[in-house]
């Protein structure tokens, strides 16, 4: 009976496990789970296959996929702000009076990263129980993970900062591909006080209570350019991404019955919208999310944490291959005549904080003291 052999470097292979490496880096993301805080996809179907086009812009992270068809390794994305000013009454004349139209562009680069784990000689591999080679694909699923979610998250806050646990970037990363890591500017910075007023000096911060959430509401229902909410059961609201010890804060500072009802409106709502997956709950128009690589920086003698408030179109992320599954590269090869296994896995891709007009657009920082 003929058996079929399917070899490492056969291109079947090859796609197996490049896709088997991309869905497990999306699935365990943070920030790129599906339905989560990226969008929809935008399907074209033609026969047997289908292209994708991006996600929507009504979610957190948009995916660009246009570099995916064309060559380059850079893509530019514009954002046309409302018209402002009176209308016209009556029969008088329009004419003359039209609005102008105007738009900000930013732009987002990208470049290839790999990473590559070799699985020991023939002996090595002979002295174990263990597959070496499917254990070398885990292990690189694994660093892509957790590699996605920290390049997203510095480019949110526009740091690295100086926490160590749990990462794999070092603290002097700072940015790749040429796009810059941009912190919050001054309109997209907040704190509170010792007073209880908000604050734009991050050097202000104090430790983090139920109240802020009630002033910072007001403060974004108010200001110039706020993010763009997010509707979630046809309601606007925000995103807002905690460090550990900022949700230690709030659940001391919460009375019992207020964290309950922050915790039951995730149990309720869970089941019926992804936005709500694995939060802490909700108050008010905030869905509260505790996540361990917020970054933390010093500032005089405090620790502060750069939490996040997000809105739509926080940042961009762009892949420079083929869509869909296949984003990621797979090769293995044994080297010293056959001896030694390696495999290496990489991506084409880039992340940026969308901006225009030197100030964000979709998000704001919000500083906790940790100390």
């Amino acid at each position: 009976m003929a058996t079929t052999v399917v070899n490492p470097s056969d291109s079947i292979a090859v796609k197996l496990y490049s896709v088997a490496l991309f869905r497990y880096a999306l699935g365990e993301s943070f920030w790129l789970k599906p339905k989560r805080f990226r969008g929809a996809e935008f399907i074209k179907r033609g026969g047997n296959q289908k292209r994708l086009y991006g996600t929507d812009g009504e979610y957190p992270i948009q995916v660009l996929r246009d570099l995916e068809r064309s060559a380059g390794d850079r893509v530019s994305f514009d954002v046309f702000p409302d018209i402002k000013g009176d209308g016209v009454y009556g029969d008088n004349i329009i004419k003359g009076k039209e609005k102008d139209l105007s738009w900000f562009t930013d732009e987002l680069f990208i470049d290839q990263v790999r990473n590559s784990v070799s699985a020991g000689g023939r002996m090595s591999r002979k002295r174990t129980k263990h597959d070496l080679r499917t254990q070398a694909r885990l292990s690189l699923e694994r660093w892509f993970a957790r590699y996605f979610d920290e390049v997203i998250t510095c480019y949110l806050a526009g740091r690295r900062g100086i926490n160590t646990n749990q990462w794999v970037l070092p603290t002097t990363w700072n940015g790749f591909a040429g796009n810059p890591l941009q912190p919050s500017d001054a309109e997209h910075s907040l704190t509170i006080d010792g007073s209880g007023a908000i604050s734009h000096n991050p050097a202000d911060a104090t430790t983090l209570k139920l109240s802020w959430f009630d002033k910072i509401d007001t403060y974004l229902s108010t200001m110039d350019t706020p993010p763009n909410p997010i509707m979630v059961d046809g309601e606007p609201c925000y995103i807002v991404v905690l460090h550990p010890k900022a949700v230690e804060q709030l659940r001391t500072d919460a009375s019992a019955n207020n964290w309950i009802d922050i915790m039951k409106s995730a149990g309720a709502r869970g089941d019926s919208n992804y936005i709500f997956t694995d939060s802490l709950g909700r108050y008010g128009r905030f869905i509260l999310y505790k996540y361990s690589k917020i970054p933390v920086f010093t500032q005089g003698s405090k620790t502060l944490a750069n939490c996040l408030i997000l809105g739509t179109q926080a940042a961009a992320v762009a892949f420079g291959d083929a869509g869909g599954d296949f984003n990621m590269s797979w090769h293995e090869e044994y080297d010293d005549r056959g001896n030694l296994y390696t495999a290496t896995a990489g991506v084409i891709w880039g992340v940026k904080k969308v901006r225009f007009n030197g100030k964000d657009f979709g998000s704001c920082s919000l500083y906790v003291d940790i100390t």
